[in-house]
């Protein structure tokens, strides 16, 4: 039920953006591609057959994607564009890390922590939280393939469970995204 709610709450999203304003069609259509590659692996979880061959595959379209809406956002919001750029560079980077390192990196942002990774914002200001909507949108299918693939290997319900909130997660922030895009 929660799913549906969620799923529910990203369709209104991009609607409510289509009606109330001047969303680019070309970043609504890529906001739905993004819902319905996420969708499919939610509806995988949910069935408890996850095929990591079409979840490797949703998750790249969904990195398509959320790459796009990335380099929308960074011209929508200039000061972010360093920040945006770092992360849509690393994303090969991502992909050969572990799901915890994937969660405290990139997720909770401490790649941006170390010296040398400074972007010329400071992140933890609340006027720059938005950012991190697009870097979420980046990072949350990878921590699904992450998830996924260790659930190849072991079956634990535990990863589906991580695999279903993370997608979730992914979807409430690209549809967020597309929202504030079309504002």
């Amino acid at each position: 039920m929660k799913t549906i709610c969620r799923l529910l709450t990203c369709f209104v999203s991009l609607a409510a953006s289509t009606l109330w304003g001047a969303a680019d069609p070309a970043l609504l259509a890529r906001g739905a591609t993004y819902q319905a590659a996420g969708k499919v692996i939610i509806d995988q979880v949910i069935s408890k057959k996850v095929d990591l061959v079409v979840v490797t595959a949703k998750v790249d379209a969904l990195l398509v994607e959320a790459t796009a809406l990335a380099e929308a956002y960074a011209k929508a919001y200039p000061a972010g564009d360093k920040l945006l750029k770092v992360v849509i560079a690393n994303i090969p980077e991502m992909k050969k890390l572990s799901y915890a390192e994937v969660l405290s990196e990139w997720h909770d942002l401490g790649y941006f922590a170390k010296p040398g990774h400074e972007v010329g914002l400071d992140l933890k200001n609340e006027d720059n939280e938005h950012f991190t909507d697009p870097i979420h949108a980046i990072v949350h299918p990878l921590l699904v393939l992450k998830a996924a693939q260790s659930y190849a290997t072991g079956k634990q319900d535990a990863q589906l469970k991580e695999m279903k909130e993370e997608m979730e997660e992914g979807l409430e922030q690209a549809a967020s995204l597309v929202a504030k895009l079309g504002k």
